[in-house]
């Protein structure tokens, strides 16, 4: 299968570095995409957020004998251990931690893995739908009926995540298995918050909506940038017969 697909990672406008690191890789008839967001600020961020992808996609190679899904679970698992176990202090870094948007799909079977506020879209027969749920204060309280999604989206403490890699030596994460039929046409959007930080659901669905990707993408970055880009954004756009 021939996958269509385009990606862009950049620092936000009033950043010195990026602190997001993405990967892309075609294997075993599939494709493999991880995004990560580095959590705190400095290099460590920018340090874990790639150790995690590095991490992830060396074990999805390198264990080609268990199945996707565990593959994208102990992928994580295993990033989480040696972000976790890294030495505070060593090399002038700060303890590491990263949120990651893990996504294997091959045929019409997508297998995904997800920890943080970092999120992956679906854009299904033109309606986009997010995949994952905020792993974050906000959508604790949204959950809880203690907000409404347009006060959520102003909440002082919108940034504020519940859940991340390296943090804790034992995690909880989000993990899942979809078939997709074959009749369905689907695009995929994985995307650290300096996306959705800037732009909501709605206009996500009308921009991801174009039918050229190269056209996509430059209305995304575009406009992400012209409202600021207050953060590095990261985003993946995949096709599955679109």
């Amino acid at each position: 299968m021939t996958y269509n697909y385009r990606s862009l990672s950049e620092a936000g406008l009033a950043k010195d570095r990026n602190e997001d690191s993405l990967s892309i890789q075609e294997m075993e008839g599939g494709i493999l995409c991880i995004i990560c967001d580095g959590l705190g600020g400095e290099i460590s961020a920018a340090k874990a957020s790639e150790v995690c992808v590095n991490t992830i996609e060396s074990y999805f190679i390198s264990h080609a004998k268990q199945n996707y899904l565990d593959r994208v679970k102990y992928g994580i698992l295993e990033s989480n251990k040696k972000l976790f176990e890294f030495a505070p202090g060593e090399d002038g870094l700060k303890r590491m931690a990263t949120t990651a948007e893990v996504l294997f799909l091959k045929n019409h079977s997508l297998f995904w893995g997800h920890i943080g506020d970092s999120r992956i879209y679906d854009l299904k027969n033109g309606k986009l739908s997010q995949i994952t749920k905020d792993h974050s204060l906000v959508q604790q309280m949204l959950d809880k009926g203690f907000l409404s999604m347009k006060d959520a989206s102003q909440h002082p403490n919108k940034n504020i995540i519940t859940k991340a890699l390296g943090e804790k030596p034992k995690i909880d994460f989000d993990l899942s298995k979809v078939i997709l039929n074959s009749k369905d046409k689907h695009r995929f959007l994985i995307c650290s918050d300096g996306v959705t930080e800037v732009l909501n659901d709605n206009e996500l669905e009308e921009i991801v909506s174009q039918r050229d990707m190269d056209k996509c993408v430059n209305i995304l970055s575009d406009e992400i940038r012209k409202r600021g880009a207050p953060d590095d954004f990261s985003f993946i756009i995949l096709d599955h017969n679109y």
